[in-house]
């Protein structure tokens, strides 16, 4: 982490000045200047949920290449630190959010041009696009590169933890009004509902894609070349071919059981009679 905040060529010495200051200066601020943070694991939600929280707060956004002021609301992938007074941890399905990452990092236009994960995983054009995927699933699952941890990590970094807000992005689909309330609450805020569906309404996915790409799409509308590509939970079962899913249950499985998204393991046989292949066999790895 200091590395990355001292070193970084792409990142000005005046942020990067900003960054170690802000990171000196946490523990002390924190609490009594109001700021709260978002943790996530990569693509489970978390930039629009801090986005809501931060349009509910009526706070300026914050990237971290100024000094922390009040009300900040901070995003960031991280596993749990005592600096966190106000942790607002955000889950998701991780089967849909290795499948948003896989496009993320192989399809979308504008991200970077070279990505840690291409030392371990090379995207082939020429491969089905379930083939695909399963090879990046296999680097992302047994390397672990931006961030370092795995998810079972964050998972067992946050889950159960007293004083944290967790937050599944699930429900954030359904019903984001009463989500949001729950995280004001926790922040030890006023609810006023005329707030929480201003902020709803403004930071939806129609809404965002206007703002951010000038076209709206409706939630479920895909374009796999957007940061914002298509909104909607379930789209794993258009991408896991049956190795796919047995490699997931060995490494992640438990994360899945713990965040409640399936009971056992029975998941995974009922995604291969979808897909039309026989019974796992227990020797994906």
């Amino acid at each position: 982490m200091w590395r990355e905040r001292i070193f970084n060529p792409n990142v000005s010495l005046k942020t990067r000045g900003y960054q170690v200051a802000n990171a000196l200066l946490s523990p002390f601020v924190v609490g009594p200047l109001g700021i709260s943070h978002v943790l996530e694991f990569p693509k489970s939600g978390g930039s629009w949920i801090r986005n809501m929280v931060r349009s509910y707060l009526g706070s300026e956004p914050f990237y971290n290449d100024r000094l922390l002021f009040r009300d900040a609301v901070i995003h960031g992938h991280r596993l749990h630190r005592f600096v966190y007074r106000r942790p607002i941890v955000v889950v998701r399905d991780p089967r849909d959010l290795y499948t948003s990452l896989y496009h993320h990092e192989c399809h979308m236009d504008d991200r970077e041009s070279r990505l840690s994960i291409e030392r371990h995983f090379t995207h082939d054009p020429e491969r089905s696009v379930d083939d695909d995927f399963e090879a990046y699933l296999r680097a992302r699952l047994i390397e672990p590169n931006h961030p370092w941890f795995f998810f079972s990590q964050f998972v067992d970094s946050w889950a159960g933890r007293p004083s944290t807000c967790l937050v599944r992005y699930e429900d954030f689909l359904i019903e984001p009004e009463t989500q949001l309330i729950r995280i004001v609450r926790f922040l030890g805020r006023r609810v006023d509902l005329d707030r929480i569906r201003e902020a709803v309404e403004i930071n939806s996915f129609a809404a965002q894609t206007r703002i951010r790409y000038g076209q709206e799409r409706a939630q479920g509308e895909e374009d796999n070349s957007k940061f914002l590509r298509k909104g909607v939970a379930g789209d794993w079962r258009n991408h896991f071919n049956a190795d796919a899913c047995e490699l997931f249950e060995k490494l992640e499985g438990p994360s899945l059981r713990r965040l409640g998204y399936e009971r056992d393991a029975s998941w995974v046989d009922a995604q291969r009679e979808a897909l039309g292949a026989p019974p796992a066999t227990g020797n994906a790895v």
